[in-house]
């Protein structure tokens, strides 16, 4: 493994780690300053303040305990693309059941500053879409 795929390894860790302890400032330092989280059934969120704003809500409401079950790491100069598997528990910060799913995502990195920083991830359910029904 490349010196550059093993630093974006410790970036997705650290990212997982955040994530999962609802760490807003761990999630924060991951990403660039005009980076773009595109979550499921959500519109696109653009730079730093709206991503702040995305998951401040996201960890005011839910609780996650997320795995990444594959990672497959591309470095090509300047940027990095890496493909992942998940599976994902979470519950509410209130009362109510725990939801369980499993998909694939990917992330793009950008060497910043000699630091990879995460400038898009995008990722969806392997599971049906709910009806409503």
């Amino acid at each position: 493994m490349s010196a550059d795929a093993a630093a974006i390894e410790l970036v997705t860790a650290a990212l997982l780690d955040a994530v999962n302890e609802s760490n807003l400032a761990g999630v924060l330092a991951v990403w660039s300053d005009g980076g773009v989280l595109m979550p499921p059934h959500h519109p696109s969120v653009r730079g730093r303040q709206e991503i702040e704003r995305y998951f401040r809500r996201l960890f005011s409401v839910r609780r996650f305990t997320f795995a990444f079950t594959s990672s497959q790491i591309e470095v090509c100069g300047d940027l990095a693309f890496e493909r992942v598997e998940y599976e994902v528990a979470s519950s509410g910060t209130a009362a109510g059941p725990e939801v369980r799913d499993a998909g694939k995502g990917l992330h793009v990195y950008r060497r910043q500053e000699g630091a990879w920083k995460l400038a898009m991830d995008i990722w969806n359910s392997d599971n049906p879409a709910a009806t409503g029904e």
